[in-house]
């Protein structure tokens, strides 16, 4: 028994439990990204096995608290971490298991207690002409387990019996065919059948109906040759097909008519109608019927033949809200019967009615209808859009509570929740049409608080645990000071506040029209007309620079911003350099609008070597990697040379393209820009009058009225100013295009001041973009963190050589240019907040900038006098992240508007503190490759010790980052709940995230473990669990489905750095390990 014991309860059991805790939620995110999410909750995340292994893990944490006698007072802080996980475990049981979770649509002015259940049920309704009872009791999951070709031990079948009086009827599922699409095949051998054409807002849909059966046909129940009351009869006589409805009903002939003009009004009239209630008459097969709201054309007679389901595409927008298909076998008495139900959730009716042993039968899957006790009427919906833009801004709801005769009125947005009778209301959606809301709802009051009661509890304990006498961190801090004669207070709380700072062409000789002229064209340069000057005035350039627009997005900015943009993402520079000339992107973008024709000749489109000799060769790119638009245009049609590849390289999945598909669809989008540039598209510096909307328009817009319109207004100001910049590369006299800039810059003022920022904000703006700060500060860190790893090995290796103190005054030196240089970020990324207006940390390129800064400052943090290599790995942190933010196509540095979702100090709290334990996880994996490259030297005394140090350093650096990733991932939970009402969704992102912290947890438990707490073990472990944290920020992004993902589960090719880095740390491992045994 005790042995017994030990085995179950031993640190060793835990550390192999915890693995196989992280291992499984990792398994479970591919299978969600592969198949869908019920069928990774059926596997592992709801499975019975994986709850056993979460109590296991209860029950141990339990365990440790008597084992490492964790209620003495010095380890208090790991008692209180321990309860933590105990009560978050206990309050995720109570969730799972007694919470409720729902949508309530609700349309202006209307009123409902109606709830639509998240989980999913088999609902039968029987009758029997006596008696009438509904059985949807029990929820249950169906998943592609339960598909028919599923081999044990992962086969599912739902089973079970419902008892009618003395009566039983059994029903069992045969196969499951997710997102279904169908498809219908004549055969002699199949059931009879009809073809229902409804006909609705959203086009003509088949809805096929076998004999027996009743379906549902946009909210009217339809049977064939099945009488059922309350039901629209089909039935044959004498071979005749005949109609009979509950209702009185209309039809209107489609003879007399061709594509809906009248041919024959006579015609028309003779075969159109009314049919009376519950009386049989003939079927017009050409006759469009109307009944209950419910319009169905039935184009011929019954038919033998079988419908035939097959999966969708879950990846494909159009089929991501399919119905599944459900093939259920139903028995009762002597009597079976197979058949097939479509449902889902969300759907609340039945799918099908059935006679069977003396009764009739309705059956259905999906979402049940639950009922709060008092009711809600929406008094109106409101969205707002971002200016000049489609895209939503907020979104909120005027909500009116109606409990026994009293009405309270509400206010429901994003972020901002209704509490009412221990229901939660959230804004979650709203219908497409925008005339009504869509509310998520919740109630969970005792799981979300025992729950949070534990976020308290490890959020506590973890913050006393950095700074509590007698813990182990305590103990790593006090060892590392005697190391040293100096004393460093550590200051990782900084981290824990997120470590946040709130402070058609003109004609010319190779180009005639890139396409027909889509309007007037007064600003385009006549061929010869200007010359041979072609550079804007830089003064002029500055000074429209500072003119306002706005882009796609809404979002109002200076054109230099603009300019600078766009610029990039064609020629991928901030300049263009022709020989001596060199053009700022406001030069070049005036220019590209007054004479297009001279910049569709100039290599300005980057193509690049990636693509290989046959893109080079196509696009006619220069030795350079660029070429022209103009190599670009067929010279017989006027279109994209390239479109016939471009859409076979397209057509591919991203897991399929090649580098030659890759880089042509790039120059693709380059060659489209280039086009909508010079036509004038993305010159939007002109305010519409009194517009409530806000837009804003260049002379030349789309709509979806016109696709090609002309902005009067816009048109005047902008060829004003045109005319005037044509004049200057003339005569050399700007005073005209000034004077246009002055014009269109007081009109901005006046129209548009509603919107516009201020003349400060603006400059900084300028400010900000001509510095490049990030740019230059990735080589200053890469400079300084390349020559402290020098200098490092320097100290090392010449112990007690007179160029020690030169070694140390230079280590001092790139110090003081560190904190110089970290400052100067804090300051470019306060600059960008305060741009942007929001944290800034909300898209990839900031968060790399900001987790770049981190590892810059935890190597600060946790230097200790005389080893050079920990500011140096912070330093190659920043080059590395920086390097990939700058070097990387994946990386876009503009700045965005945020999602409403974003819009929360949550975003500031929860994205600081999570992005935060990145750069310390960074800065750990460098000290690692430090730590294995001195295990491989020659061992002395000073290698030694350096080793120690090193490895102390990064427990505790390890140590700092699960303590910020671990709460950053909770605190998350809590702004999901506080968003959404749920506070874990095992989403791709906060799973990988906790995994990390599992992965984590196991590598700081490692000292427990016999055979396990050796320094090169710990480094070893430790730089190979930095691939959690590499896959957590970006492989979900890309490779797997979810709220947080990007490529909606059509994975991007795994980049070749990934094989690279990890063969150098197999190989740097290795190396090591038998260097360190021999």
């Amino acid at each position: 028994m005790k042995r017994l014991k030990k085995i179950l309860f031993s640190t060793r059991t835990m550390t192999s439990l915890l693995l196989l805790y992280g291992i499984s939620m990792a398994v479970a995110t591919f299978v969600e990204s592969d198949y869908d999410t019920d069928t990774a909750k059926t596997l592992i995340y709801n499975s019975r096995w994986f709850e056993i292994l979460m109590l296991w893990l209860i029950v141990l944490f339990a365990a440790n608290i008597k084992t490492y006698h964790l209620t003495k007072k010095e380890k208090w802080p790991l008692l209180v971490f321990h309860l933590a996980f105990i009560f978050m475990f206990i309050g995720g049981a109570i969730t799972r298991y007694t919470s409720l979770e729902g949508q309530m649509p609700i349309k202006e002015q209307e009123t409902t207690n109606e709830i639509i259940s998240d989980l999913t049920y088999f609902k039968l309704n029987v009758t029997d002409g006596k008696q009438t009872l509904s059985y949807d009791k029990y929820p249950y999951t169906m998943s592609y387990f339960n598909a028919k070709d599923t081999k044990w031990p992962f086969k599912r079948t739902y089973k079970q019996d419902y008892h009618f009086g003395d009566k039983i009827i059994s029903l069992k599922t045969l196969d499951y065919i997710p997102l279904a699409k169908d498809s219908v095949q004549t055969t002699k051998s199949g059931k009879k059948m009809l073809n229902i054409v409804s006909v609705g807002q959203e086009g003509s849909v088949n809805n096929y109906i076998t004999e027996g059966e009743m379906k549902n046909v946009d909210g009217t129940m339809i049977s064939f040759n099945n009488p059922v009351q309350g039901a629209v009869l089909l039935t044959e006589r004498d071979g005749n097909m005949m109609i009979a409805s509950p209702l009185d009903a209309q039809y209107m002939s489609m003879a007399g008519q061709q594509k809906g003009v009248l041919t024959d009004a006579a015609l028309l009239a003779r075969q159109s109608g009314n049919i009376k209630a519950n009386e049989l008459a003939t079927l017009n097969h050409r006759a469009l019927y109307t009944i209950n709201n419910t319009n169905f054309i039935i184009p011929k007679n019954a038919f033998n033949g079988k419908i035939v389901y097959y999966n969708g595409d879950k990846n494909n927008p159009i089929d991501k809200n399919l119905l599944s298909v459900i093939q259920l076998e139903l028995s009762s008495g002597n009597e079976r019967d197979t058949l097939l139900i479509q449902g889902g959730r969300g759907v609340t009716g039945f799918s099908k009615t059935v006679s069977i042993n003396g009764m009739n039968v309705s059956l259905g899957f999906g979402s049940k209808i639950l009922y709060t006790p008092f009711s809600l009427r929406c008094d109106d919906f409101l969205l707002d859009r971002y200016p000049g833009s489609n895209n939503p801004s907020s979104y909120e709801s005027k909500i009116t509570v109606i409990n026994k005769g009293t009405e309270k009125q509400h206010h429901i947005y994003m972020n901002n929740v209704m509490d009412f009778g221990g229901y939660r209301f959230f804004q979650a959606s709203y219908f497409p049409d925008e005339s009504g809301t869509i509310l998520s709802v919740n109630a969970d009051w005792w799981g979300t608080h025992v729950t949070y009661l534990g976020y308290f509890l490890l959020f506590g304990g973890m913050f006393f645990t950095l700074f509590w006498k007698g813990t182990h961190f305590w103990k790593l801090n006090e060892s590392l000071k005697k190391m040293h004669t100096k004393k460093f207070i550590l200051f990782p709380f900084l981290l824990l506040l997120g470590a946040g700072i709130n402070p058609s062409f003109a004609q010319n000789n190779t180009i005639t029209s890139l396409q027909p002229e889509p309007g007037p064209t007064a600003q385009f340069a006549k061929p010869g007309e200007l010359g041979v000057n072609k550079i804007i005035d830089a003064v002029d350039a500055k000074k429209f620079g500072h003119l306002l627009v706005q882009d796609f997005q809404g979002r109002i900015k200076p054109m230099d911003t603009h300019t600078l943009e766009l610029l990039r993402k064609i020629y991928k520079k901030d300049k263009y350099q022709k020989g001596n000339l060199t053009f700022s992107s406001e030069q070049w973008f005036i220019s590209m609008q007054v004479d297009p024709g001279y910049w569709a000749n100039e290599p300005l489109i980057k193509v690049g070597q990636k693509g290989g000799d046959e893109l080079m060769k196509e696009t006619g790119a220069n030795a350079e990697g660029y070429t022209s638009y103009a190599n670009l245009v067929d010279a017989n049609t006027g279109n994209f040379k390239l479109e016939k590849q471009y859409n076979q390289s397209f057509s591919k999945r991203k897991a399929d393209q090649s580098n030659y598909d890759k880089v042509l669809i790039e120059v693709t989008e380059r060659f489209n820009i280039f086009s909508n540039i010079a036509y004038g598209f993305y010159t939007q510096i002109i305010p519409e009058k009194n517009d409530p909307a806000q837009t804003w328009r260049s002379w030349i817009y789309s709509s979806e009225e016109n696709p090609v319109a002309i902005d009067t207004p816009a048109y005047a100001l902008l060829t004003n100013y045109f005319n005037g910049v044509k004049e200057g590369l003339k005569t050399g006299d700007w005073n005209k295009a000034d004077k246009g800039i002055d014009d269109i810059s007081a009109y901005q003022q006046v129209w548009g001041k509603k919107i516009i920022p201020s003349a400060s904000k603006v400059n900084l703006e300028i400010l900000y973009n001509q510095m490049n700060v990030f740019f230059w500060l990735m080589i200053a860190y890469s400079f300084l963190g390349l020559s402290m790893i020098v200098l490092g090995f320097a100290e090392v290796f010449s112990s007690g050589s007179k160029y020690n103190r030169l070694i140390r005054v230079l280590t001092k030196t790139f110090l003081g240019i560190m904190i110089l240089a970290l400052t100067i970020q804090a300051v470019a990324l306060a600059a960008r907040w305060y741009l942007s207006g929001h944290a800034p940390w909300s898209n990839g390129y900031e968060a790399i900038i900001f987790i770049s800064g981190i590892g810059v400052l935890s190597g600060l943090l946790l230097y200790r006098n005389r080893n050079a290599f920990i500011p140096a790995a912070g330093a190659l942190v920043a080059m590395i992240m920086m390097g990939f933010a700058h070097g990387g196509s994946m990386l876009d540095p503009q700045i965005t508007n945020l999602e409403p979702v974003l819009k929360s100090y949550w975003l500031m709290v929860h994205v600081g503190i999570i992005t935060s334990s990145y750069g310390f996880f960074g800065l750990s994996a460098v000290l690692s490759v430090i730590s294995l490259l001195l295990f491989i030297a020659k061992s002395t005394n000073k290698i030694e010790h350096s080793i120690k140090e090193l490895t102390i350093v990064n427990e505790m650096a390890l140590t700092v980052g699960i303590f910020a990733l671990t709460i950053g991932t909770f605190l998350g939970g809590m702004w999901a709940n506080e968003s959404w009402g749920r506070y874990w969704s095992w989403d791709p992102k906060e799973t990988w995230a906790f995994i990390s912290v599992i992965f984590y947890a196991v590598v700081l438990h490692l000292r427990l473990v016999p055979k396990l707490r050796g320094k090169l073990t710990f480094n070893m472990v430790s730089l190979w669990a930095i691939w959690s944290i590499i896959f957590t920020y970006f492989g979900v992004n890309y490779y797997l489905a979810g709220l947080h993902s990007y490529a909606a589960g059509d994975p991007i090719p795994i980049p070749a750095w990934i094989y690279i880095t990890a063969a150098a740390m197999l190989i740097l491992s290795l190396t090591a390990y038998f260097r360190k045994i021999r």
